[in-house]
């Protein structure tokens, strides 16, 4: 009777090691292709997004009080450029994410020299000056999020969108 325990429950630790390995290693590459196929495979482009509401929380639970842009980038051929505009108040802030979802750097408003215009090349060589970012793999997203502080500023943050842009090097 002992035996037969023991044996049953070595059996279950080892199928429940295999499902999380399974689950780590998979999951992330399951949900990057996942919003990549969403975004009809655009990459190199920013693709900003309205106001947060009930039908854009199918995967992920954006905070309604920001505003969200999303670039999946692809930089096995060629490096990219991106820019932009970071307000003086207000958080604001770009996160770079690899292919399987991790984020690997932050680039953020809250040090006061990090307002105003940004300008960073991504590639895969190592870094040259401030401005270059070694990407973690060829491929991954760059998530931009403007906070709101209130509807009013709903349309400034817009503008700011308006500004991201990314160019193939």
């Amino acid at each position: 009777m002992m035996k037969k325990f023991v044996i049953n429950a070595v059996v279950v630790v080892v199928l429940a090691f295999i499902f999380q390995w399974a689950l780590i290693r998979y999951a992330p590459d399951i949900v990057y292709r996942i919003a990549v196929h969403r975004t009809e495979g655009q990459s190199n482009q920013w693709i900003s997004a309205g106001k947060t509401d009930a039908k854009m929380r199918r995967v992920v639970m954006p905070n309604p009080d920001f505003v969200y842009s999303a670039l999946f980038y692809d930089v096995n051929d060629k490096n990219i450029s991106v820019s932009g505009v970071l307000p003086d108040s207000g958080y604001a802030s770009v996160s770079f994410y690899d292919d399987r979802c991790q984020p690997y750097y932050v680039y953020n408003n809250l040090d006061q020299k990090k307002t105003g215009k940004f300008n960073f090349k991504l590639s895969k060589a190592a870094p040259l000056s401030a401005n270059d970012i070694q990407v973690k793999s060829g491929r991954g997203v760059l998530i931009c999020r403007y906070l709101m502080k209130g509807d009013s500023s709903y349309q400034r943050m817009k503008e700011y969108q308006s500004q991201l842009s990314c160019e193939v090097k």
